[in-house]
């Protein structure tokens, strides 16, 4: 019996202590960031779903990120820009909308600190974490169009075309927007796991056992043993229709080439990180995953020459730098400022002439290209700790 008791009491204390960490994780949320003590917070609160298709949720936050009325990653936004201010848009995924890098630190928030010494520039990060291009064409054309932008910069994920299916066209969500979840959730198993470091061996051995099971049973041509020429094929199909919206709109658009951490040398890491990644495309091998990058960033730049778009070569510029990516495709905080300043030179020789002609048509509801050719004038570092992916969800 006392040894009964012992355990019993043992179990007693244990259970208080979970109890009373999980207390604590709640008030330290609440100190930090703001959040209700007895809300469940989750990432998937930061989008939502409604009649004008998948867009960020107004006033979501969760841990570091934190969302304005508008449902973007920033400062509260008008829907017109200020008067001889250039209001640059900044599309794309969770590289965009910024993922590992410090608050304030995500590209898009860099380059307005870039863009502001040279002029009166307006950058408004617009990305929404897991949405394809054929998102951000549907986001484009019912949301972000409305905010009157000059520039509209477009980082496009190429990885989205190597999933089990190619990304689709979605139908808008008819009646009310969807919920936060309401369910609750344990916040100290989550710090828990954000803080825990596996060995390797175990990482490598979870990160095997997830794609085994994501192939069994699936016929041999099921996987990618090369890039396939649909799937580029469609990403430029795709990429295309968005720059012939933004122009239609009256905007600029400026293609960027999508960059990656991996270069032609590889260490240990550079490859468990390379075999983490492909958990997430379990259709394509880890050599696909790369070709498909490097096809994809020259799509980009054959679409940009063939549409008369500015480019912004940033493949170019920083694939196979590891120190200025935290996993396979997101930046830290340096790397986020290499892609800022890079794209920022760019935007800024877009010629001023452009910018107020791009927002005159969006007014008028005419073309850019028709009203320019109305009027005179141009016509044209510390590293990072890597993302343990095995501990994540898809981080795209």
């Amino acid at each position: 019996m006392p040894l009964l008791h012992r355990c019993m009491w043992l179990a007693l204390l244990g259970v208080v202590g979970v109890i009373s960490a999980e207390i604590m994780a709640r008030i330290d949320d609440a100190v930090r960031s703001g959040t209700p003590l007895l809300a469940s917070p989750s990432y998937t609160d930061l989008t939502m779903q409604d009649s004008l298709g998948t867009r960020g949720r107004p006033f979501a936050r969760f841990e570091k990120w934190k969302l304005n009325g508008a449902g973007f990653r920033g400062q509260e936004v008008a829907l017109a820009p200020e008067p001889e201010c250039v209001r640059v848009v900044v599309m794309g995924a969770s590289e965009t909308f910024g993922y590992a890098e410090s608050p304030g630190k995500e590209y898009p928030a860099q380059l307005a600190d870039s863009l502001k010494r040279t002029g009166c520039y307006e950058v408004i990060n617009t990305a929404i974490t897991g949405l394809p291009t054929t998102g951000q064409i549907q986001l484009w054309e019912n949301w972000v169009s409305r905010f009157e932008p000059s520039v509209v910069v477009i980082y496009a994920s190429p990885a989205f075309y190597l999933s089990n299916e190619p990304p689709e066209f979605h139908a808008p969500k008819r009646g009310g927007a969807t919920t936060p979840s309401a369910s609750f959730a344990p916040r100290l198993v989550t710090r828990l796991k954000d803080r825990i470091d596996y060995p390797d061996f175990i990482q490598r051995r979870r990160v095997m056992r997830k794609i085994a099971s994501a192939i069994r049973g699936k016929p041999v041509t099921w996987v990618y043993r090369e890039v396939p020429d649909d799937r580029i094929a469609l990403f430029r199909l795709h990429l295309d229709s968005l720059v012939t919206s933004v122009r239609a709109k009256g905007a600029v658009p400026v293609l960027v080439t999508h960059a990656m951490r991996f270069g032609a040398s590889m260490n240990q890491e550079d490859q468990d990180l390379l075999r983490a990644w492909r958990q997430f495309s379990p259709r394509a091998t880890e050599a696909v995953l790369m070709d498909f990058e490097r096809r994809a960033a020259g799509t980009v730049r054959d679409e940009a020459r063939d549409r008369n778009v500015p480019l912004v070569d940033v493949a170019g510029v920083m694939t196979g730098h590891t120190r200025w990516f935290a996993d396979p495709i997101h930046f830290n905080d340096t790397g986020a400022g290499v892609i800022a300043g890079t794209i920022a030179r760019t935007v800024e020789r877009i010629p001023a002439s452009a910018s107020s002609v791009a927002s005159r048509a969006q007014r008028s509801g005419v073309s850019h290209a028709s009203l320019v050719n109305s009027n005179a004038g141009p016509r044209s570092i510390v590293r990072a700790r890597p993302v343990k992916l095995a501990n994540r969800s898809d981080p795209r």
